[in-house]
């Protein structure tokens, strides 16, 4: 059975992640691997503006172990995307450059619409009966270090999308910079959710009905 070897590498915000796939016209795709390294780049970038060297050089390292990963694998073909992480470092031209340069690896930097409308097309593939569930209100929540996405399908439409930034990371960066203690963590966070979510409902939700609810994390 003649199949091909594909690659995908995801660098977020808390995480890099490898995922090997086989793909074949009998048995179409499926995963035969998947490594994932844990390391906070959306804290670096959030905090700081920029990724410092030495998380600069923890990724290069790890990235050069999934390229020799890749070549065990002998991989046909392969795809890096990075998001926010990424993007909104200061440095990122730099990081990027110093990543092909020490690794080989060329790396996409997704804007947020490529990266949901990617999101959006992984869960069609996913669940057989997508189109007929978005066809009555329902809201998809993306979940990330970086953000929270909002996004409306009513009638197979896409009616609204929402980026609202309270990922994970960006959250606990919030609470260390106001020296919040642990117990002040659960009212603070809820104040700083619901104000931004009572601006989102005014805007967007005002009498939508949501029948369904789909989380992406």
């Amino acid at each position: 059975m003649q199949y091909s070897t594909f690659a995908a590498i995801d660098i977020g915000s808390y995480d890099v992640i490898l995922e090997i796939f086989e793909i074949s016209k009998k048995q179409g795709i499926r995963s035969v691997d998947k490594i994932c390294h844990r390391m906070e780049l959306g804290k670096d970038t959030y905090t700081l503006g920029k990724i410092r060297p030495e998380m600069e050089e923890e990724l290069c390292r790890v990235l050069a172990d999934f390229v020799r990963i890749m070549e065990g694998y002998r991989v046909d073909a392969y795809r890096a995307m990075a998001s926010s992480a990424i993007s909104e470092a200061a440095n990122s031209l730099y990081v990027l450059g110093k990543i092909r340069q020490l690794t080989g690896l060329s790396v996409t930097v997704l804007s947020n619409s490529e990266q949901r409308f990617l999101g959006y097309k992984a869960l069609a593939a996913m669940e057989d009966n997508f189109n007929k569930v978005i066809e009555k209100g329902t809201a998809i929540l993306d979940l990330d270090g970086g953000s929270f996405q909002i996004s409306l399908f009513d009638k197979d439409t896409l009616v609204s999308t929402q980026n609202l930034k309270l990922g994970v990371l960006r959250l606990r960066e919030s609470m260390n910079f106001l020296n919040a203690s642990l117990s002040q963590y659960r009212n603070l966070i809820g104040e700083i959710v619901e104000s931004q979510l009572s601006v989102y409902k005014k805007l967007y939700l005002k009498d939508r009905v949501i029948e369904n609810l789909i989380i992406d994390t």
